[in-house]
């Protein structure tokens, strides 16, 4: 250090007296916090630099999710400043609770840890009375890859040939965790619209879901996205061995026009208002996050980089032969609707927990 640079930094003499008149301990608290000030003031660039960031997947590997994951993870390196690592790893279990809760009760709370969590949990958080030790509210999102309507799909062998179809005959759905869309759903449905499907849960992921299809132990599934169905069993389609019954969203996808509404089957305003709530996650199809502890530029760094991933050329390429539809949505979008939804009117939120079930 230099004696010029000293001189300026020296306190005045009245200043210095009073310093020295002070308890040790004051003193050396007063230093820490300064200390403390200056790693908090790190730069985003260099508190990632040389750094690996987890990225938690919510279900099996080989599903939606875990694609999405992995392709943003590849890409985003690139775009983070510092340019850090950041690692995939699966965690299944209770149809996404599990990764919540490790977000919100293990993860370190400094942004280096993100997640990619299913899309119904907000919803899951709602109707579930116990058993939820996170709040999606106050985690951050980074990003959203996509907001693909969810397609009810029946094997075509199974006889079901319309969504109509399912008031008269009974379809045997795959499910994840209790708690999960995937069961949560077709129970509604079968409450709200009388319809007959037959869940059988427990399988961790949708690759579990796939096989089962193929192996004959069920017949359906109901809360894949479109463009999950598209990127994963595009042969299935091509080959027509399923036959879209229903979409969700609050309109027809260009690629689905003669495919009905699943609001279409609401018999009155409450009952679409219930449907609605229930297919709300559709927005935010494929979210990524962070813990809640996340310094406010880190979080905001990250969602520049997530959104300059998205918009990279090598990134969309790569989407394109995966056949994943990449709607991209900003980390501030995406909380905006979280929130909405986390703000659902009482009378619609105990309704659809009673025909949904709780999971506790």
């Amino acid at each position: 250090m230099s004696r010029a640079f000293a001189r300026r930094c020296r306190p005045p003499a009245r200043m210095a007296g009073a310093l020295r008149s002070l308890p040790s301990q004051v003193v050396l608290v007063s230093g820490a916090l300064v200390l403390g000030g200056a790693a908090q003031a790190q730069a985003p660039a260099e508190f990632y630099r040389g750094k690996t960031l987890s990225l938690i997947v919510s279900s099996s590997a080989g599903g939606d999710y875990d694609i999405r994951a992995r392709l943003v993870a590849k890409h985003m390196t690139r775009h983070a400043p510092g340019a850090p690592k950041i690692i995939v790893q699966n965690m299944p279990g209770g149809g996404g609770l599990r990764a919540a809760s490790w977000l919100s009760n293990v993860a370190p709370q400094d942004a280096t840890a993100l997640a990619a969590l299913q899309q119904q949990i907000p919803l899951t958080q709602l109707f579930r009375k116990t058993g939820v030790d996170f709040d999606m509210a106050n985690f951050h999102i980074i990003g959203n890859t996509s907001a693909s309507p969810i397609v009810v799909m029946a094997w075509t062998g199974a006889g079901v040939k319309t969504f109509a179809d399912l008031f008269e005959r009974e379809l045997v759905v795959g499910g994840t965790g209790g708690g999960s869309a995937s069961v949560q759903l077709p129970l509604m449905l079968n409450a709200v619209l009388g319809t007959k499907f037959k869940v059988v849960p427990g399988y961790p992921g949708g690759s579990e879901i796939y096989l089962a299809m193929e192996r004959g132990e069920i017949s359906g599934r109901v809360t894949q996205s479109w463009s999950g169905w598209k990127s994963q069993k595009a042969d299935w389609l091509a080959e027509r061995k399923i036959t879209p019954l229903a979409q969700g969203g609050r309109k027809r996808h260009p690629e689905l026009a003669d495919t009905p509404l699943l609001t279409d089957f609401a018999r009155n305003a409450d009952d679409r208002k219930l449907i609605e709530l229930m297919l709300s996650s559709d927005e935010v199809a494929r979210p990524i996050l962070t813990a809640q502890g996340a310094p406010a530029d880190r979080v905001a760094a990250l969602r520049k980089a997530f959104m300059a991933t998205m918009a990279d050329a090598e990134f969309r390429e790569e989407a394109r032969k995966l056949r994943l539809d990449v709607d991209a949505m900003s980390g501030e979008e995406a909380q905006v609707i979280v929130a909405d939804m986390m703000s659902a009117p009482a009378a619609v939120v105990e309704r659809a927990r009673a025909y949904a079930g709780s999971g506790e």
